[in-house]
């Protein structure tokens, strides 16, 4: 766990990130309609594509600000300075650095590359499984051990983005990609429950249960009220989403 002293300046780091990456979100959604017309029928804003990323890049602006005043309100500037200081003549994989890529590889991950061509449903489990788990535990052999796990899960689906291996696996059968992430979420769950063996501590078993839990019941409730109340369109509905809507118009 990082050190009270210099988690403030980190987090003023963290806010800088997000408010840029909110900014972009934002300025790529208004490249899209909020307003159109098809056949003859007007298209209200609250069906448009871009409402979802205007909502996320909000949402990231706003969490953005928050940490950075708590941070600023805390010692964030003094603290910048003695975590700026304590990096020079650092490994590249010390566990700061470590903490910093557990935040900054999954974001990236999801929104360049896994938004792109997995299942919207998988995509956000793929996520928040790590992210929840490594967090919310705050062991720093268990965050480095399931990074490195995560990093291979990502570098393996950055090859079949490059290569257009998901074109073929679509041609061979629709969700081919889908069932691979699934795959990878069944792995990185496995892996995470046996570095847990090495964590010290009564109530570390307790958390996981607890990440596992919100890493399901955030995806469970967004795509329904996306999907279904607001009826906008996912970047990607593949197995789940659409099982998902198979059980939600079956049962209408």
């Amino acid at each position: 766990m990082m050190d009270n002293s210099k988690l403030r300046g980190a987090d003023l780091i963290t806010s800088f990130l997000f408010f840029l990456l909110g900014v972009w979100i934002l300025f790529e959604s208004f490249k899209m309609p909020l307003r159109d017309s098809y056949a003859g029928v007007n298209s209200a804003w609250y069906v448009s594509p871009a409402l979802m990323p205007l909502i996320i890049g909000t949402a990231i602006i706003l969490l953005a600000l928050t940490i950075f005043v708590h941070a600023m309100k805390h010692g964030g500037k003094e603290a910048l300075k003695v975590l700026w200081a304590s990096r020079i003549g650092k490994k590249l994989l010390s566990d700061g650095n470590i903490r910093y890529a557990s935040v900054l590889l999954p974001l990236i991950a999801m929104v360049y590359m896994n938004l792109t061509m997995v299942d919207f449903f998988l995509t956000l489990v793929l996520y928040l499984s790590f992210t929840i788990s490594v967090f919310y535990i705050d062991d720093t052999k268990f965050m480095r051990s399931t990074f490195y796990f995560y990093t291979v899960e990502m570098a393996i689906l950055l090859v079949i983005s490059i290569v257009k291996l998901d074109v073929v696996f679509a041609s061979i059968f629709t969700y081919l990609l889908d069932i691979i992430a699934l795959l990878m979420i069944v792995a990185l769950t496995i892996w995470m429950k046996l570095q847990l063996r090495k964590v010290p501590g009564e109530k570390v078993n307790r958390k996981f249960r607890h990440a596992m839990l919100m890493t399901y019941i955030a995806p469970l409730f967004l795509v329904p009220i996306f999907r279904y109340a607001l009826r906008i369109p996912l970047p990607v509905e593949g197995g789940i989403v659409n099982l998902m809507s198979l059980v939600y118009y079956t049962l209408r």
